[in-house]
């Protein structure tokens, strides 16, 4: 990625530093612990595979109503227009897919209310490919997005063959983005599913993240997922501006309906997204 265009794209956009400034609170559970996703920054959430990482950025992505730029690698249109339609109406995922297949446009007035959400389904985006991305959602829009996510880590193509050394450089230059366009670049990414790092009910330790990637980062979240209980368990394990731990072993939690698509704070209106 060359650095003199980002500085043009800095230019154009912004100018001036980067202040951190904190993007919405979405769930009360989180601000409590002084979680908060900030623009300038590149933050992760970590977590073991099914555990529910894209979802938690996705609905993170639509209540907090920033301008966004969604890489979704991981994840296809189709799953993505289901889980996007869950979560604004309330219905089931099988629910929402019944009634599309009824009527194609039975949600169309739901999927206007997250109009502030652009998404990019390139399957192995590349580092050019991101920055021609957010250069052309600038000339569109004549800012720059204040929320990036990048769903997932290892969906970059990295520019060599050493897996590790791939993963460090592309996290740097997401670092260098986040700084010159001022946008939170929100990376999700994988953890270790050995049997060391404990239940996978629980947030794994920072030392679970694949690829040594945790330097860079001012936030990282390692996500638990409990199917039983249907819980959420959310721990920083790293935060440059509020306390952390980096063993997990303090978590906010989160009540979750995954088949609605629904994360809700650990109160009544939070319990009420389980019967859905």
């Amino acid at each position: 990625m060359g650095r003199k265009t980002l500085l043009n794209l800095s230019r154009a956009v912004m100018g001036g530093q980067t202040k951190a400034i904190p993007l919405p609170d979405v769930w009360t559970g989180l601000a409590g612990e002084s979680i908060k996703f900030r623009r300038g920054q590149v933050c992760m959430v970590a977590a073991a595979p099914n555990a529910g990482k894209s979802m938690f950025a996705l609905v993170y992505a639509i209540k907090a109503k920033v301008p966004t730029l969604f890489f979704s690698a991981d994840t296809d249109t189709a799953t993505v227009l289901m889980r996007s339609a869950a979560q604004i109406s309330g219905h089931t995922q099988l629910t929402v897919e019944s009634n599309m297949d009824y009527k194609p446009n039975f949600y169309a007035e739901h999927l206007s209310k997250m109009s502030h959400i652009q998404w990019v389904f390139d399957s192995s985006p590349s580092l050019d490919d991101i920055e021609l991305e957010i250069k052309a959602y600038v000339e569109l829009y004549g800012i720059a997005p204040e929320l990036i996510i990048i769903d997932n880590l290892m969906n970059v193509a990295a520019e060599t063959d050493n897996e590790w050394a791939g993963l460090r450089a592309i996290m740097m230059e997401l670092h260098d983005m986040a700084r010159k366009t001022q946008a939170c670049v929100l990376v999700l990414h994988h953890v270790s599913e050995q049997s060391e790092y404990g239940s996978p009910s629980m947030p794994p330790p920072r030392r679970a993240i694949h690829g040594k990637v945790s330097q860079l980062p001012a936030l990282i979240l390692t996500l638990g997922y409990d199917p039983l209980e249907r819980l959420l368990r959310v721990a920083a394990v790293k935060n440059r501006f509020g306390p952390h731990t980096a063993d997990a072993s303090k978590w906010a939690t989160l009540f979750v309906n995954f088949a609605a698509c629904q994360i809700g704070d650990q109160d009544a209106q939070g319990r009420a997204y389980l019967r859905v």
